[in-house]
């Protein structure tokens, strides 16, 4: 949807928000702000359900990924969870680094490394899962239980129709 720029006068008169923006304001009408504005959110609220676990979201996606009991190569790991090679090569080198995970030369393919969760990682996700829930819990408690069904499928719908436009599809 097209947005109006700030000053100009055919809109109509703009309604304060809670945080002292105006319902037509600029920022407030783009999505890709929003999405990354709660994306900050989300992150403070797992930062402080999983203070002192040393642990980001991204490494609980990947140990989550994991927790299958399925083993992947390194690359069809971050293409599961949705980040870079690179970017799942370092979070890999961290979980194995705190026995979270093993990571080995492949059988089939000497080139590839397969990543497997531990015993230890496996009971970590257990023992982290109640924080992990209450802070994704906090960040949709604004919602009735309505507006949070409709806005998970809105997330997955559009996920889903733009996953190729990122820089790391998911497959």
């Amino acid at each position: 949807m097209a947005q109006e720029m700030p000053g100009d006068t055919t809109q109509p008169p703009a309604e304060e928000s809670p945080f002292g923006q105006t319902k037509y304001d600029d920022l407030w009408g783009r999505p890709g702000y929003l999405v990354r504005r709660l994306h900050q959110i989300h992150m403070g609220l797992f930062a402080e359900a999983c203070d002192g676990l040393d642990l980001t979201a991204v490494q609980y996606a990947v140990l989550s990924v994991l927790y299958s009991g399925e083993a992947f190569d390194q690359l069809s790991l971050s293409k599961a969870v949705g980040i870079d090679r690179t970017s799942g090569a370092d979070v890999i080198k961290r979980l194995v680094r705190r026995g979270l995970a093993t990571r080995e030369p492949s059988i089939e393919d000497r080139r590839a490394r397969v990543v497997r969760i531990t015993e230890a990682g496996r009971t970590f996700v257990r023992d982290v899962r109640p924080q992990m829930e209450a802070a994704q819990d906090k960040l949709v408690s604004p919602l009735s239980e309505e507006e949070h069904d409709i806005f998970m499928q809105l997330l997955r719908k559009m996920i889903e129709a733009n996953n190729g436009h990122s820089r790391a599809p998911m497959k």
